[in-house]
């Protein structure tokens, strides 16, 4: 009697330890360096994105923190890196929305991102645009159709990592030339935009961040946003709607921070509350604006989440319309 009473006493107190381990978690984080894994090389909108929110939360919680760049695997890689980790607050990602809402859609893994993560905070936005080498003969979007079906498999686009947003429209561009343009698959930004440059392929869909600058010089022409707006760095570049191309109007994406779905709630709850702050912060917002990265919007995790979902239902469509393969890992 007195064992089963003493094994009852212990499963009582560890049931009680456990349900108190959430809150006590959140009130002791940080006591050590917090990591940040990027699913990217440095160099480009995530990476920059996540070095600005290193500088910020180093200052705001007086821990070190880092960035861990694990390209490659349209983000497995990365993914699996803070999967091996405790979720304890100390290793989060930093990557675009797009590994949630677009990339699962076409990229087979073992496991389910949207129910293994969550989304806590935006960090910068996104906004796509398309852009060509100066040399290609069309200045708009009716005329690169026009010359794609007269001088068929003679343009082509650059086929950034499958399943990102850069493919995704770029397929769409594709499958409204009647299939004429030809893709070139690239691992990164960087290499597609040095051959944009050199004229080994005419186009690609970038980033604003990214291509902006290049836009202003003269280096590359800018032809349209696909984004419900225009860029606010790119202000006399039309939409795709204002263009009368409403199907390439995707619903902005962003970079953000991620963390393990296992995470206690309470430091969940600490976490998104540390990077609404970090991005919030005046000194973060004109950081953002000197490299030419959008503001992120303000939201709750239920409304982030809701955003992923209508972004998902969205490409999940256009997928199917364009009968885009499932790829393994």
């Amino acid at each position: 009697m007195f064992i089963h009473r003493l094994k009852l006493s212990l499963i009582v107190l560890a049931a009680l330890c456990g349900l108190g381990s959430g809150p006590a978690l959140a009130q002791q984080w940080p006591d050590k360096p917090v990591r940040l894994v990027v699913p990217a090389p440095p160099g480009g909108i995530t990476d920059a994105s996540a070095r600005l929110l290193a500088e910020q939360l180093r200052t705001q919680l007086g821990q070190p923190v880092l960035v861990d760049n694990k390209p490659g695997g349209s983000t497995v890689i990365a993914q699996r890196s803070v999967m091996a980790a405790a979720p304890d607050g100390y290793t989060l990602m930093v990557a675009p929305s797009s590994f949630l809402s677009d990339i699962p859609l076409v990229v087979k893994t073992p496991h389910d991102p949207l129910k293994t993560f969550t989304f806590i905070g935006e960090v910068s936005g996104m906004v796509h645009v398309l852009v060509a080498n100066t040399n290609f003969p069309a200045n708009n979007v009716k005329d690169l159709l026009d010359y794609a079906r007269q001088h068929p498999k003679s343009v082509s686009v650059a086929n950034l990592s499958t399943g990102t947003r850069s493919n995704l429209l770029g397929e769409m561009l594709r499958e409204r030339s009647g299939d004429n343009i030809l893709a070139v698959p690239y691992k990164g930004s960087a290499p597609a935009l040095v051959d944009l440059m050199g004229n080994q392929v005419q186009l690609t869909f970038e980033v604003t961040s990214n291509v902006s600058s290049l836009v202003r010089s003269g280096k590359v022409k800018a032809l349209a946003v696909a984004s419900a707006r225009r860029s606010r760095f790119l202000p006399d570049v039309p939409s795709f709607g204002e263009l009368g191309l409403p199907d390439f109007v995707m619903p902005d994406a962003s970079i953000g921070v991620f963390v393990l779905s296992s995470m206690p709630k309470a430091l969940q709850d600490r976490l998104h509350a540390e990077v609404a702050k970090a991005v919030d912060a005046p000194k973060f917002r004109e950081a953002l604006v000197a490299q030419n990265l959008d503001s992120p919007r303000t939201a709750s995790m239920d409304q982030l989440r809701q955003t992923l979902d209508a972004t998902t239902a969205h490409n999940k469509a256009i997928i199917e319309k364009l009968k885009l393969k499932i790829s393994p890992e």
